[in-house]
């Protein structure tokens, strides 16, 4: 596969990811035909096309693409976490059934207990039979006490779940509820994200892989139990910016940032942001931050300046995650907000 054209499925790719997370489903479908057309033997489009046309209600199409991917590879996982989802959004319990239960044997062969377990506990439920309750018995993966199954199933077989660079959730998949209504246009549909998962492992050929296709990075999980003691936070980011650990230092103030902002303290969260400003100028965790606490003081148009400043920043860094958190942060919450051409591109 040659860079230029891997390059261009690429954008392609990403294009449709943003259209999504934005809810231009029509842009999005544009833009996964296309990447289909660079490379039409990859199943990633068509399983993203799929889920695009079900979430604009063109179920005939989208049945067919999808059908048109599992041709490609019968097994292929991001194909059948699409086409379960939206065949159970639609009320299709017998099909999501079946698919789920189709991957959870794709996921047992290839050492993933812990995620094929859960698949085949979801296809029992959707539709109970006593093959697929026993399916999910064998599944089930003893547990040793104060171990996570998944990690301690990862340390035995040396399997690490593929994922998109920078995703804090190594485990399963959550699988939607069957009561749960059809997927908004406020996110990026579950199964985009787990196609993106699978692409980002899957060989082109022998011997090369496809890097990975940003998205947003999930959000962090919020804070368990009693915060931390921000002054003590401040203590130990000062301390390791002495001894010349900025990345670390840099940690520490965004969690003092987090708490502060998980409290109210709004004003304190600002603070601590200029702080590491400072140290870390063109850090694009730190404006996006800050940008986030513009828009809960109500600050939108200070905010929409700082993502415009940020899309800028990292067109010229080439840093492709930072951009793909500023159009989520931007498509999350400046929605009703008129975009500009920045934030277009």
């Amino acid at each position: 596969m040659s860079g230029p054209l891997f390059d261009q499925y690429k954008a392609a790719l990403r294009r449709g990811h943003m259209s999504a997370l934005g809810g231009d489903l029509d842009d999005a479908l544009e833009a996964y035909r296309e990447a289909a057309r660079l490379v039409p033997e990859r199943t990633l489009p068509l399983a993203s096309q799929g889920t695009v046309l079900h979430r604009l209600d063109r179920w005939p199409e989208a049945a067919e693409v999808f059908d048109s991917a599992l041709r490609l590879t019968p097994d292929d996982e991001a194909t059948l976490r699409a086409r379960a989802t939206a065949r159970e959004e639609r009320g299709m319990r017998s099909g999501a059934a079946a698919d789920l239960e189709r991957l959870a044997f794709v996921l047992d062969v290839s050492g993933r207990a812990p995620e094929a377990a859960e698949a085949a506990r979801r296809a029992n439920e959707l539709e109970p039979t006593p093959a697929r309750a026993a399916l999910a018995e064998r599944l089930i993966v003893p547990a040793t006490p104060g171990v996570d199954a998944s990690v301690e199933h990862d340390a035995a077989t040396g399997h690490s779940d593929p994922g998109i660079e920078g995703d804090a959730d190594a485990g399963g998949p959550e699988w939607p509820s069957a009561d749960d209504g059809p997927a908004t246009s406020a996110a990026i549909p579950e199964a985009e994200s787990a196609a993106a998962a699978a692409e980002s492992s899957a060989a082109v050929e022998a011997g090369s892989n496809w890097p990975a296709i940003d998205l947003p990075t999930p959000p962090a999980p919020p804070i368990v139990g009693p915060p931390p003691d921000t002054e003590q936070l401040m203590a130990e980011a000062a301390a390791l910016f002495d001894a010349g650990d900025t990345a670390g230092a840099g940690e520490r103030m965004l969690t003092a940032v987090a708490v502060h902002r998980a409290a109210g303290r709004l004003d304190a969260a600002l603070d601590v942001c200029f702080q590491l400003l400072a140290i870390a100028p063109g850090d694009p965790h730190v404006h996006l931050a800050i940008a986030n606490l513009q828009l809960d003081r109500g600050w939108t148009p200070l905010a929409r300046e700082k993502i415009d400043l940020l899309l800028r920043l990292t067109s010229l860094t080439g840093d492709t995650q930072a951009e793909a958190d500023t159009h989520g942060l931007a498509s999350e919450r400046l929605r009703d907000e008129p975009v500009s051409s920045t934030t277009r591109r």
